[in-house]
């Protein structure tokens, strides 16, 4: 090639390369939904809103980007007791909110006795710390009776109220993240920018389109965060999104965009995410406790068809996303309607003589409305039993399901649930018999011995105790697992380096860097359209 034309054609192809290869000095963009963020993280519920706090906010630990595995954070190291319910945490002398004054142990008891005042959504998490549920209920609020205490201005200690293998998991959560003395009392988090934050990034400015976060300087790991600003920006605008993605202006559609108009197609990432839709029993009278009927039921059922691949991108046989270490699980993946029988005759009720009506609530859209009717048509073609389906709004059918005033108006209803955090027990604790999210009232004496010997076993030991469990709940048909969610971002991880795919689909800014762009298409077709010419 003629020298003085390849150093034309290479000027044009730099030029057409994404502005965000221009712009890594200065600041990485993403896109998020429309939805404003709630910058309160004891407030925030929404996993938009989990993202954007791992810039802002951080507790004793976060997660690896990559494996999930907790790292410690601004716990400089940390001791447990041998019963394992002592937990003593020692706060970096390094650690600095984004004013340059101290985060102290004190900082926490104070941040952490605010969740429980407010009693917000995810302060059942706390649950697990001696006294907590009492004092967030009202029951006894002598904050000397809760297990969270300030031993020295840097030693943070934690009392629980049994052994919980996977506790510094959970503190990963922007629930136990520490909150300054300044905003425990703050009603307005927006109009309070900028304010003093523990996190990477600090707020600088926030309007009803955008998020603009600069590196805290202060942070205790400030080395190690590459890029010096954030901008985050909220728009259902798929066609705009997908724009400002393929002109390089933005690196990160974490929501909006077309993908079929994404012209770096590389740039896609799907991956499966910790989150499992399900169909359940309601247990809570005779004879649905009878495990015996509940899997006769689901034996009479085309699993192959209802868990199709047509439907689902990733049909699921079990309720826990397997993790690492965690995959000996088996649930029930097909129709015997000879062992069906069989049970029914053991329970009392042969053929399905005797059995009460079968009432099917679903939220009214095309999937949920396709199970049940296929639900329907298995039970009365095998059974000699009156099916009901109860189709229920959307809007109001998770709170009708959840209400235990209501718990006798269905039979089977969905429900999908994500992960909070990276351990099988964000799936498998809610169905011990006293947990509040136990909306089956599921109560069976083999799975809860199980969760009682996990809650003292060691780590690998542990894991297969819960498949235990699980096994368990899924063969006595309590829980009846249809697909797993899966999290779809448009990211080029060549050029955007930190970013992994994860089953809680977090990614930590903090970890972000930038690399060598990708060459998109467009910047192709240009060059060899400029070489054609010449």
């Amino acid at each position: 090639m003629n020298s003085r034309l390849f150093l034309v054609v290479s000027f044009l192809a730099l030029a057409f390369l994404p502005l965000a290869a221009q712009m890594q000095e200065t600041e990485f963009v993403t896109v998020y939904g429309s939805q404003l963020p709630e910058l309160d993280p004891q407030k925030a519920i929404f996993s938009n809103e989990a993202q954007i706090h791992t810039a802002i906010y951080e507790g004793l630990f976060n997660y690896d980007p990559n494996t999930l595995e907790p790292m410690r954070a601004l716990a400089q190291n940390w001791e447990r007791s041998v019963d394992k319910k002592l937990y003593r945490f020692t706060i970096r002398d390094n650690a600095l909110w984004s004013d340059g004054s101290p985060i102290t142990a004190e900082d926490f008891v104070r941040s952490w006795f605010r969740m429980l005042d407010i009693n917000a959504e995810y302060a059942t998490f706390f649950d697990i710390i001696e006294g907590a549920k009492q004092y967030r209920m009202g029951l006894d609020k002598n904050p000397e009776h809760v297990g969270i205490k300030a031993a020295s201005p840097n030693t943070l200690e934690i009392t629980l109220v049994r052994p919980v293998a996977y506790f510094t998991r959970l503190l990963c959560h922007q629930s136990f993240s520490v909150i300054h003395p300044s905003m425990i009392d703050a009603g307005d988090w927006r109009n309070a920018i900028p304010y003093p934050v523990s996190g990477p990034y600090k707020p600088v400015s926030m309007t009803d389109t955008e998020l603009i976060l600069e590196k805290n300087e202060a942070y205790w790991d400030s080395k190690n965060v590459s890029i010096p600003k954030l901008r985050m920006m909220f728009t259902d605008d798929d066609e705009l999104a997908t724009s400002l993605f393929n002109t390089g202006y933005v690196h990160w559609l974490d929501g909006p965009g077309n993908y079929d108009k994404v012209l770096l197609q590389t740039a896609i990432q799907i991956s499966p995410m910790y989150s499992t839709h399900y169909w359940f029993f309601n247990c809570r009278s005779e004879p649905w406790n009878d495990k015996r009927v509940r899997r006769a039921l689901a034996l009479l059922l085309p699993w192959d068809s209802i868990r199709s691949s047509e439907f689902y991108m990733l049909p699921a046989k079990t309720l826990v996303l397997p993790l690492p270490g965690y995959s000996k699980t088996k649930g029930i993946e097909k129709t015997d309607s000879t062992e069906a029988m069989k049970l029914l005759e053991e329970s009392g009720y042969p053929k399905g003589q005797g059995l009460p009506e079968i009432i099917i609530a679903f939220a009214d859209y095309e999937r949920p409305r396709s199970i049940a009717n296929t639900f329907k048509t298995e039970w009365e073609k095998a059974l000699d039993v009156k099916v009901t389906l109860k189709p229920m709004q959307p809007s109001s059918y998770y709170e009708s399901i959840g209400n235990r005033s209501e718990a006798s108006s269905f039979t089977i209803a969905h429900e999908t649930w994500i992960g909070d955090f990276a351990d099988p027990e964000a799936f498998l604790q809610m169905w011990t018999s006293d947990a509040p999210l136990n909306i089956a009232g599921y109560n069976d004496s083999v799975f809860m011995d199980f969760m009682i010997q996990s809650y003292d076993a060691s780590d690998e030991k542990r894991m297969s105790i819960l498949a235990k469990a699980e096994t368990e709940l899924l063969q006595g048909a309590a829980c009846l697992p249809i697909y797993h969610n899966f999290a779809a971002s448009v990211i080029d991880i060549d050029f955007i380096q930190g970013w992994y795919q994860n089953a809680l689909d977090i990614h930590p800014y903090k970890y972000l860097h930038f690399g060598n762009p990708s060459i998109s298409p467009n910047v192709a077709k240009v060059s060899s359209s400029y070489i054609s010419l010449r």
